[in-house]
C-alpha cells in the first residue's frame, strides 16, 4: 500500500497544478485559483508595503551601498571621496545588480521594497516549479512553502542567500525538466539557471550542486547525465576561480557540538514566535502522518528521500563558520525543508491536507505583520536622528545587541543616515572578491561593531580625531567617555547621538560660525586613502 516509486512521472498530476485531467478547467475555477493566488501573494507583500522600515538586520547596509554606488558621480554628494565601484564576476551581486536598474526607476527604499517583493515572492513559486518537476501530481504540497518565503535569512536581511534559494530551486526545477526529456534547449535554460545562480550566492550555488549529484547518485543515472549535468557548474566554476577565489586558503573554520546543531535544526522554521515555530514543525509531521495513515494512493519517492537523508547528514558535517563566513550549517535547511516535500505522495487526500499549511500561513503572516508594525515606533525614533546630523557627515555608529538577530533591526539602521543625509560610515560591507563596492578612505573603525560586542573601549582620541559625529546605541558604558570629546545632540530610548568637538571648537562645544561642518575635507586627520 505505501510503495516507493522509481520512474520521476509514473503518477498524473492533480488538477491544482495541472487543471482537469478530463478537459479544461471550469471558469469558476480558474477564477478561484487566481484569487487565492492574490490573496497569499498580498499576506506576503502586506507586512513589507505597510511599514516606513522593514526591520530586517542587514537590509539598511545593503541598501546603502547600492544608493552609494549609484551616486558615486553624483556632485549632491561626496561619496567619491570615500567609497570606489569595484564591479567583477563575483558570486554575491543579486541584490546590487536589481537595485542598480530598479534604482535608476524608483527612489532607493522603494526599490528596495520592490527587491524584498521579489523576494518573498520567489521562494515558494519557484519551490512550485521545483515540486511541480521532482513530485508530479502533488502540488498542494508546495503549500508548505509559503512557510519558509520569510525564513530566517529573510529576517535576518542575507537576501543574496534568500534569493538564491529560489533561483536554486528554479536551476533544479529546469534540471529535472531536461533530465526527464533531454533537449538542448531544455539544457541551455538549465545552464542559464544555474549561472544566474552562481551570480546570485556561492552557496545557494554549491547546495544546489549538491542535491544534483544526490539525486544522480540515488537515481543510478548514467555516466552520460552526470557528465552532462556537472558541465552545468562549468561558468560559474570559471567565473569564480578568475574574479573571486573567496574562501580559499582560510584557516578559520569553526564546528558546532551536537547540542548547538541539534538546536540550529530549529530554525528550519525560524520566526518571531518560538511557540508559532513549534506548532508548525509540529503540524509538518502530523500532514506526513495523516497523509501515510490507511491511504493507499500514498507513496514514498525513494530518490527524494535519498536526497533530504543526504542534506540532514551534510547539515551535520559542515562547520558553522569558514573563513568569514558564518551560520553555514543553517543554510542547508531551506533546501531541505523542500526537498523533504517531494518525498511523498498523498494522492487525492492532498486536497484535504492542504488546510494545515494554508492555516498555518495565515497565522505566521499575521505574527509576522504585527511583529513588523510593532517595530516601527522604535525605528521611528531613530530615524529622527538623521535630521540632528549634518549632510555628508562623518558618522561612527558604535553598536552593540545580544538580542536574536532577527530581533536586532537596529544595528545596522544607521544605514539609512547613508541614503537620507549622505553621511560617510566605515562600515557598509566592503567585502573584495563579494561586494562591487570598496572604502576607500582610511579611517579608525574598532571592530566591535562586527562582533556586537566591544571587548575593549573604541580608542576616543582616535575617535575624536576622524569624526564629526557617533552614532551610540546601547552603550550606556561608553556615554561618559563620549561626552568628554562630544556633546549629547539627541536622544532616543537606547540610542544616543553625539558630535565629536575638535580643536577648533568652543567652550560650549559649538564650531565657530560659519565653519561647513559638512565639508570632510575641512577636518584634520581624513586625508588618507587606503
Amino acid at each position: 500500500m505505501h510503495n516507493t516509486d522509481s520512474p520521476g512521472t509514473a503518477f498524473p498530476r492533480s488538477s491544482f497544478s495541472n487543471g482537469l485531467q478530463a478537459g479544461p478547467a471550469p471558469a469558476s475555477l480558474i477564477i478561484l485559483r487566481f484569487v487565492l493566488i492574490l490573496i497569499l501573494a498580498a499576506a506576503l507583500l502586506a507586512p513589507i508595503w505597510m511599514v516606513e522600515f522593514p526591520p530586517l538586520l542587514d537590509y539598511p547596509n545593503h541598501l546603502a551601498r547600492s544608493f552609494v554606488l549609484a551616486h558615486l558621480n553624483d556632485p549632491v554628494f561626496t561619496f567619491s571621496r570615500f567609497y570606489r565601484a569595484d564591479w567583477g564576476a563575483y558570486p554575491y551581486l543579486g541584490m546590487d545588480a536589481a537595485l542598480a536598474v530598479l534604482g535608476r526607476l524608483f527612489p532607493i527604499e522603494t526599490a528596495g521594497r520592490l527587491f524584498l517583493s521579489l523576494c518573498s515572492l520567489a521562494l515558494p513559486a519557484a519551490a512550485w516549479f521545483f515540486l511541480r518537476q521532482a513530485n508530479p501530481g502533488e502540488g498542494r504540497t508546495a503549500l508548505w512553502a509559503l512557510l519558509v518565503a520569510c525564513n530566517v535569512f529573510f529576517l535576518e536581511g542575507f537576501l543574496n542567500f534568500d534569493l538564491s534559494l529560489a533561483v536554486g530551486l528554479l536551476a533544479l526545477g529546469f534540471w529535472l525538466r531536461w533530465l526527464a526529456k533531454p533537449g538542448i534547449v531544455r539544457w541551455i535554460a538549465s545552464l542559464a539557471a544555474f549561472t544566474l545562480l552562481y551570480f546570485t550566492h556561492l552557496l545557494g550555488f554549491g547546495i544546489a550542486g549538491l542535491v544534483v549529484a544526490a539525486y544522480l547518485a540515488f537515481d543510478k543515472r548514467p555516466l552520460r547525465d552526470w557528465i552532462w549535468s556537472g558541465a552545468l557548474a562549468l561558468p560559474g566554476m570559471a567565473f569564480y576561480l578568475h574574479s573571486s577565489r573567496v574562501g580559499l586558503g582560510v584557516h578559520k573554520i569553526i564546528f558546532h557540538g551536537f547540542w548547538e546543531k541539534l538546536d540550529s535544526l530549529g530554525m528550519i522554521l525560524h520566526g518571531y514566535s518560538p511557540a508559532l515555530d513549534l506548532i508548525s514543525l509540529a503540524a509538518l509531521g502530523v500532514w506526513f502522518f495523516a497523509a501515510w495513515w490507511r491511504n493507499p494512493e500514498f507513496h514514498w519517492n525513494k530518490r527524494w528521500l535519498g536526497a533530504a537523508a543526504f542534506l540532514f547528514i551534510l547539515f551535520w558535517a559542515i562547520p558553522w563558520m569558514w573563513g568569514e563566513g558564518s551560520d553555514l550549517d543553517i543554510r542547508v535547511l531551506p533546501v531541505l525543508f523542500v526537498v523533504m516535500l517531494a518525498t511523498a505522495r498523498a494522492g487525492k487526500r492532498a486536497k484535504w491536507l492542504a488546510a494545515i499549511p494554508l492555516l498555518l500561513f495565515a497565522a505566521r503572516a499575521v505574527n509576522l505583520t504585527q511583529h513588523f508594525t510593532a517595530a516601527q515606533p522604535e525605528l521611528a525614533g531613530l530615524a529622527h536622528s538623521f535630521d540632528a546630523v549634518p549632510r555628508g557627515a562623518l558618522v561612527l555608529p558604535i553598536v552593540e545587541g545580544d538580542q536574536d538577530p532577527i530581533e536586532r533591526p537596529f544595528t545596522h539602521f544607521w544605514a539609512y543616515g547613508v541614503i537620507r543625509r549622505g553621511w560617510f560610515s566605515p562600515y557598509l560591507m566592503d567585502a573584495p572578491g563579494e561586494t562591487p563596492m570598496r572604502i576607500i578612505y582610511d579611517s579608525y573603525t574598532p571592530d566591535g561593531f562586527w562582533d556586537h560586542v566591544y571587548d575593549q573601549p573604541p580608542d576616543w582620541k582616535k575617535v575624536q580625531s576622524d569624526y564629526e559625529y557617533v552614532w551610540a546605541y546601547d552603550v550606556p558604558r561608553f556615554s561618559a567617555a563620549l561626552s568628554d570629546i562630544g556633546d549629547r545632540i539627541y536622544t532616543s530610548g537606547a540610542l544616543e547621538v553625539y558630535r565629536i568637538r575638535k580643536s577648533y571648537d568652543n567652550a560650549a562645544g559649538e564650531y565657530p560660525a560659519g565653519k561647513d561642518t559638512s565639508d570632510a575635507s575641512a577636518l584634520p586627520g581624513m586625508q588618507k586613502p587606503r
